[in-house]
Parts: C-alpha cells; structure tokens; sequence
C-alpha cells in the first residue's frame, strides 16, 4: 500500500507536460501511473486542475543563521520557503562564523538540527585570508559552491583581488568546484559613492547612480576571462543586466563553463520603484530601468537564465528605516522567499516563459549544478519532492502571505495570478494553501554528491 497517491495533476518536466497519478512511499516517488491507474493508498489527494512541478530549488538564500537572527532565522526561513514552493534550500556563507572553514561548516550544520521545514544545503565561501583553508572545506564538508565577491560584501567577509580570483578558480578547476562569483567593480563603485557623497547627495537614486550597469558587465567579463583560462566552472550570480546575460551567453558558446542565475527582483521592478520605497528596495545588483526590464524578461524567455534564486537577505524596519532620509545610511537587502515563484507563474500567464521554463530554472538546473542527490526531477526513485501550483488563482501579496521572520515586503498589494498551492518534501505535505503543515524537525541537510 502507497503512502499517499496523488491524482489527477499534470506533471511539468524541463520540457514536456502530462496527465499522471504519483505515488509515494516513505520519502520516496515510487510510482507514476496513468490517470485510469489507482493503487491503494493511505491517502489519496485529488489535484484536478492542478501543475506538478518538481520541488523547487532556492540556491541563493542569505538567513545569517547562526548570526543576525532578528532579521530572520532557520525556523521561519524554511517556514517562508514551504509556503513560497521552496522545497531545498542552499544557504550562503555569510553567517556568523563564516562558512569558510570545514570547523565553521560544522558549527553552522549543528546549528541547524531540527529547524528546518524544507531539507538544505550549504554553499561555503573565501577571501584571501580563508583561501588557504578552500580545499580541505571542498573536499571533506559536502558544501555546494564557493563563493566570492569582487566588490566590498560585509564588514567581516572580504572581497577578492585578482590574484585571489585567479587562484580561486584555478583550484575549482583541479577539484571540480563551482564558484559563485558576485560580479560587480570595486573601484567604480568607490568612485562614484565618493562623487555622490562630495556632492552631497542623499537622495534614493544617488545609491543606485553609484552602481551603473556597466560596473556589473565589466567584472562579468573579467570573470569569464579567467574562468576561461583556467577551465573552471562558474556561476554569476543575480544577473541585473541584459548586457550581463549577453556577454554569459557568447562565453558559453564560446566554450566557458559558465552558468547565469537571475533574480525575481530584476523582472518586478525599476528605478522608479525604488524612488517610491527607497531603503525598502535597496538591494545589490540595483534594479534599472524598465526598458532593462523588458529586455530582461525577453532573455529569460530565450532561455539565457539557467537558475532563478532569490537573494533572501531580510532586514529590520529599525535598520531600513534610517535610510529615509539618507539612503546610504540603510543595508542592502530584501526579503523574497514567497514572492518568489508568483513572479514567474505571472510571467507564464502573461506568456513570457513557460512552465517548462520554471522547471528547468528552479529544480533541474539547481540540483545538477549543485550535484544534490534525489532532487531536481520528478522520477521514480527521487525524492518526493513536489511543488503543486495554481495557474489560476488570482489573489494580492498581503501581510498575511509571509512567515518569514521578516515583517515587510517590497512585494506588498502586488497581485499576482499563479501561486503554490502545496508543497511536498520527500513525502511529508509541508504546506497547504499558504499555511505551514509540516514539522520543523523534518527538513535535513543536503550533501552534494561527491
């Protein structure tokens, strides 16, 4: 007898779609039937009407935890993911302490026992003073990635110069790493802030004349450069740009083991959004202007995005708020955990992408290019990990959708058509209609296949 069967859904592959009952059993997919098929199960869910996706992938998640928990946390992180269709979630180094040493790794792993409604990975991280400690994290800790920034970060992570780039990507290549890189130019950036600042300026689009676009495309081409010469494998984060997605596509086809992530953020909004809600919306890349927009949306729809994360890095109201009246006073960073998917369900209603293209982008891509195990697809012998959407439902992002420990949104009263409506990990129903129905001790961690 199955666990549970569900029925009459369609299932959405990277490139097809079809009618099929799904069986599961334990953690496990075990079955899929036709529709006439019906096995006996201990409970049966009748999907009529609804999209089976493979569980979504989120691989690019800031809930500094261990560290800043009162801007969010592990418990009502992956409470936001459940709600948001995110079935596995890849964590970003930048906690407390950074995840840069295989003891630093261990410590955050712990931390992370029994507090997790969706299962995890962890991605790790260097500067030049951690770089010495990047193989034996690579090796011996599971983690999915290294990442680094070639810009200024954080007060306690560093960013890298050339020569530690190089290096970098020169080790990845000998050990078959995938390096994240944040691609924008340090210097430009220090230019223009000073221009801004001797000019007095505080106003909320003096932060965002500070980072042009072509500081992101510069630092991208530099990057794919030496990815080029040394044969490594890279990933370029929260592409803000379409000259940034460009210059990603002629590299790859040119031979660069190169991958381009992009963000639900840079298909939302514009400048003139972030004139209306100032630090609420100050982020890094910084959206631009809504022709980029458009174009943005034009790429993705050609297929030059391969992984969408979300770039979850919530603040306080009383750290937001200080920006009001000077922008650069306020952090960067926004939440977007549960708005995250209703993005592109509006943008394949609005037939700018498919839904095939929301699988290939948010679970097939995600696991293969971070080597997770039982994730990705929906086959027999996988996780049963499934996302169950909603093209249809029409309804407003309020107050009400979020259960990140996040109280805002830049989302707020944006309606959007097409959200999760249940979401499955490895068997167990972690959420339903937007309310979280799993357990926190459920979700586990992730290691990437060695």
């Amino acid at each position: 007898m199955l666990d549970k069967l569900f029925i009459n859904g369609i299932v959405v592959t990277k490139d097809s779609r079809f009618p099929a009952n799904i069986g599961v059993t334990g953690e496990f997919i075990t079955h899929i039937l036709s529709p006439k098929a019906q096995p006996e199960a201990k409970e049966v869910i009748d999907l009529s009407g609804k999209y089976i996706l493979p569980g979504m992938i989120d691989a690019h998640v800031h809930f500094e935890d261990p560290g800043h928990t009162d801007r969010e946390d592990m418990l009502h992180g992956t409470a936001a993911c459940a709600a948001g269709g995110i079935t596995t979630v890849i964590l970003m180094p930048t906690n407390d302490p950074l995840v840069f040493t295989l003891e630093a790794f261990q410590k955050n792993l712990k931390a992370y026992e029994n507090r997790a409604y969706v299962d995890y990975g962890i991605h790790g991280g260097l500067d030049a003073a951690s770089f010495p400690h990047a193989r034996k994290l690579w090796r011996e800790s599971g983690i999915t990635a290294i990442k680094v920034f070639m810009c200024y970060a954080s007060a306690n992570m560093g960013f890298v110069t050339d020569r530690t780039l190089y290096e970098t990507l020169d080790l990845a290549s000998q050990e078959d790493a995938v390096v994240i890189i944040h691609c924008e130019n340090d210097e430009i950036i220090k230019m223009n802030e000073d221009r801004m600042k001797a000019a007095g300026r505080t106003d909320r689009l003096s932060f965002n004349h500070s980072r042009p676009g072509f500081g992101e495309v510069e630092a991208i081409r530099r990057a794919l450069f030496f990815a080029q010469q040394t044969g490594a494998k890279v990933m370029i984060p929260h592409v803000s740009t379409a000259e940034g997605l460009l210059e990603i596509r002629r590299a790859k086809e040119n031979g660069v083991k190169v991958l381009a992530e992009s963000c639900p953020q840079y298909f939302t909004f514009t400048t003139d959004d972030f004139v209306k809600q100032g630090p609420y919306l100050k982020f890094t890349p910084v959206m631009h202007e809504e022709d980029n927009r458009q174009r943005m949306w034009d790429l993705i729809g050609k297929g030059y995005v391969d992984s969408i994360g979300s770039d979850h890095s919530p603040f306080t109201v009383a750290e937001k708020e200080v920006g009001m009246d000077n922008i650069w006073k306020a952090p960067n960073g926004i939440p977007g955990l549960e708005a995250e998917l209703p993005v592109f369900l509006q943008g394949v209603n609005e037939g700018r992408l498919t839904l095939e293209d929301v699988v290939r982008m948010t679970s097939y891509n995600p696991a293969r290019i971070y080597n997770l195990p039982f994730k990705g697809e929906i086959a027999v012998g996988n996780h049963a990990d499934l996302t169950i959407v909603d093209l249809d439902l029409e309804k407003d992002f309020t107050k009400e959708t979020i259960r990140s420990k996040c109280p805002w949104s830049p989302y707020m009263n944006r309606r959007f058509k097409g959200w999760p409506v249940m979401t499955v990990v490895r068997g167990q129903i972690a959420a339903k209609d937007g309310q979280v129905t799993g357990s926190p001790c459920h979700g586990k961690f992730i290691s990437r296949k060695k």
